[in-house]
């Protein structure tokens, strides 16, 4: 009996050897690249380390938390960083979802502008961020100059007023983060079923009613994560704002991620940058699970 057991498990033994070859090199390279850097941050978070060691360093337990929540310039930046998702994201997806809709309808030229839409998404954000720069440049802007011939001069530039400077990351991140969101609806939609939309349409819905009383219900959950994605990606934009204002005038567009890389490396204080890089680990995690919960619940319904 054991030995037909024995027989039956062998090719089964077997398989797992080349799976495991498989996975393992993804795993060795996840564990560098990812698991790595989050638990080596989460240990320097620890300690006093200057990125000049002038004798300081050293174990410091959790006064680096305690310094960061006395920090005002810290919930300045977290409370931009939250605002920014808060304006940018919901935007991004109306705009998203309704060109979507638009184009779930064929008409001439449909696919090579679907294809066209796309582009923004492809652009590198260092790249973004210096093209929206030099379109809002105070004397030879193309976006200053338009706006110029509505009578809005800004003598000192947009970029130059913190509140102006801001709705210019804003809506640079817009302008090239919707069609994300247009991907991810437009995928959604086509795939709902097309009997439930003949049979309003023979009930005599219209657009609106078959947009908020069938479509929205129905894409709840394509929509829960393509706001996931967003979200996690919004909480560690960098390149473009760094590019762009460079967190300034005064700290108008200091979002938590500049503020990071600011007191790691101008103030050198690898530590305490350590710390508030473990609270951005932390609320994207309380974002994801979150809305995985959000959308669990949604399955289930």
């Amino acid at each position: 009996m054991s030995n037909s057991t024995n027989v039956k498990r062998l090719p089964l033994r077997k398989k797992r050897g080349p799976f495991l070859y498989f996975i393992l090199p993804a795993a060795i390279i996840v564990g560098i690249v990812l698991v790595f850097p989050i638990i080596y941050g989460f240990v320097l978070s620890f300690f006093n380390w200057p990125q000049v060691d002038d004798g300081t360093r050293g174990f410091i337990n959790v006064k680096n938390y305690i310094e960061l929540f006395k920090d005002n310039e810290f919930w300045h930046s977290l409370f931009l960083q939250l605002g920014f998702i808060v304006i940018a994201i919901p935007i991004e997806l109306i705009i998203g979802f309704f060109v979507a809709i638009l184009f779930n309808h064929d008409f001439p030229l449909s696919g090579f502008l679907r294809t066209l839409l796309l582009l923004p998404v492809f652009i590198l954000p260092i790249l973004s961020g210096l093209t929206w720069k030099l379109m809002l440049q105070p004397r030879y802007g193309a976006i200053t100059y338009l706006l110029s011939l509505f009578g809005m001069e800004f003598p000192q530039g947009i970029l130059s007023d913190q509140s102006l400077a801001y709705t210019a990351v804003i809506i640079q991140d817009i302008w090239r983060m919707w069609p994300f969101m247009f991907m991810i609806l437009y995928a959604g939609i086509t795939s709902l079923p097309k009997d439930v939309m003949e049979a309003a349409e023979i009930d005599g819905a219209g657009f609106f009613k078959k947009t908020f009383f069938i479509t929205l219900p129905m894409l709840r959950g394509t929509i829960t994560t393509a706001i996931l994605l967003r979200t996690i990606d919004a909480l560690r934009i960098f390149s473009e704002v760094f590019v762009m204002t460079g967190g300034g005038p005064g700290n108008g567009t200091m979002l938590f991620s500049l503020y990071i890389h600011k007191q790691a490396f101008e103030f050198g204080k690898l530590g305490y940058a350590s710390a508030m890089a473990v609270i951005l680990i932390v609320i994207s995690l309380f974002f994801a699970f979150g809305l995985v919960r959000k959308n669990m619940d949604i399955d289930t319904m």
